[in-house]
């Protein structure tokens, strides 16, 4: 077979198994959540590889990131044989324990014309008892994997188990002083791991970005995932550095029956390199991406300090606040009756008894279709299970105004939802991350001048508003008469 026949084949045989894993993706097995081509190409990009970079993936699935890698470094050989060669014999290294999946990248491997990369048939995770082929042990296949001097790693590591914190703290120590680490993953692993894991990680590399991901971005896998890309360098974190935090609330891509996720408008490219300039050169973006601390007073928030406000406000966890229960009403148990039965949902419902008594604010940690949004009820009610309930601590230090703290909450839905929201099927927040949730205390004088002017003229607008709507369906009812 002629050199350019074999290339061809290859090509035909790339498009065949493309389409095969895009069919492998959907099944609702293993927990298997495949990077999207576009997203895999832009963080191979974002690892801003050389011709002699080694890359590893320490849990490769289907060898995507790998031969991305690949077919970036050979571009950036120029047609240099010899260096094409030292790419594919030293410079690609994979685990990856899933006897399918690592068939599935050997295969690919030989699709893209390379059949000599290291990929090895076990766990990265060397503190693990799973059972591999390799027979080496730990340590010396630490030393081995450290002799081929990583400088980059690509990943997208499994989502279950807390399992993301702790790819990331193995592949940094694989890693060369200085190198890379570009990995893809639920965006509150690292608050969630707050006051341990996470810290563990700081100390040997500096977080450089975060680029929160489309909630869609997995829909054709039929995955609900609230993820982000993270850019970590290895050298420690210090507490003045800056995050750029980017938010890809939308890719341009949308859902066409029969084809998945495409960009149909062809508008990717542009968004692309976008958040490639944005990332390179720490820019902020109104709207978009902003530069923050993840250390306040030597507080670590890995949400990033928000500039929102006046930057002098204090910085408390919720819990400081506020008393924090869960609702106990289910909506299946409802029955109409006299007492509100607030739920997650904008409209409430009633019941037949009430749990409580009190000024509270009620907080939706359960509902995707319903996360973060907050009511604020006074008197006898009961709310769903769905729910926090938040009531005053009453502590002199911090007296607050419940009205006001509703809107507040309100006004940063979004974010706060991005922050926490986790989940591979249904989006929820947990009670704990939300109680350690760091939001401005704002000094109470201020609180009440707001519930007393801008909350009191929404209000009125709100009450003419529904006047009117009544109004309205009362016109159109006389038309009939």
């Amino acid at each position: 077979m002629c050199h350019f026949s074999l290339i061809l084949c290859r090509h035909y045989l790339g498009r065949a198994y493309k389409i095969f894993l895009s069919r492998a993706g959907k099944v609702d097995n293993k927990n298997i959540i495949l990077t999207p081509d576009h997203i895999k190409e832009l963080m191979v990009r974002l690892a801003r590889l050389s011709v002699d970079d080694v890359v590893l993936d320490t849990c490769a699935g289907s060898g995507g990131f790998l031969m991305e890698a690949m077919e970036t470094m050979i571009a950036l050989a120029k047609g240099n044989q010899e260096t094409i060669t030292k790419i594919k014999e030293k410079q690609l290294i994979g685990f990856e324990i899933d006897s399918v999946l690592f068939a599935l990248a050997c295969s690919n491997m030989f699709l893209h014309g390379d059949g000599r990369t290291n990929l090895l048939y076990r766990s990265s995770l060397l503190d693990e008892t799973q059972g591999g082929i390799v027979n080496n042990s730990d340590k010396e296949l630490l030393e081995y994997i450290r002799g081929m001097k990583p400088t980059r790693v690509i990943i997208n590591p499994p989502y279950e188990n807390n399992n993301p914190i702790k790819f990331t703290i193995q592949a940094l120590n694989y890693l060369e002083p200085g190198g890379k680490l570009v990995i893809i993953m639920p965006t509150p692993t690292l608050t969630h791991n707050q006051g341990g894991l996470t810290e563990k990680v700081l100390s040997i590399a500096k977080l450089e970005y975060v680029i929160k991901m489309p909630n869609k971005l997995f829909s054709e896998q039929k995955r609900t995932v609230n993820t982000s890309i993270f850019g970590f360098t290895k050298t420690p974190h210090i507490q003045s550095d800056d995050v750029l935090f980017y938010n890809l609330d939308d890719d341009g891509f949308v859902s066409i029956q029969h084809k998945g996720r495409i960009d149909k408008n062809g508008t990717w490219p542009e968004i692309e390199d976008t958040i490639f300039d944005a990332i390179s050169n720490s820019k902020d973006i109104p709207g978009v991406c902003q530069k923050k601390k993840i250390y306040k007073d030597g507080v670590l928030n890995c949400a990033g300090v928000q500039k929102r406000r006046n930057s002098n406000y204090e910085m408390v966890k919720v819990s400081t606040l506020f008393h924090i229960t869960k609702g106990t009403l289910a909506s299946e148990s409802n029955v109409e009756g006299d007492y509100p039965f607030v739920t997650a949902g904008e409209e409430w419902k009633t019941h037949t008894e009430y749990a409580l008594d009190t000024e509270a604010i009620v907080y939706a940690v359960s509902a995707s279709g319903s996360l973060g949004r907050s009511h604020y009820v006074n008197g006898k009610f009961i709310a769903s299970n769905l729910c926090l309930v938040l009531t005053s601590k009453h502590d002199p230090k911090y007296p607050i105004d419940l009205k006001f703290y509703n809107c507040y909450f309100a006004s940063i839905r979004k974010q706060i939802v991005s922050d926490l929201a986790d989940g591979t099927s249904k989006l929820t927040i947990s009670p704990d991350m939300f109680k350690d949730y760091y939001i401005d205390y704002i000094p109470y004088k201020e609180q009440q001048a707001f519930v007393k002017t801008k909350l009191k003229d929404f209000l009125t607008l709100q009450e003419k508003y529904k006047k009117a709507q009544e109004q309205l369906s009362q016109d159109i009812a006389a038309l009939s008469d």
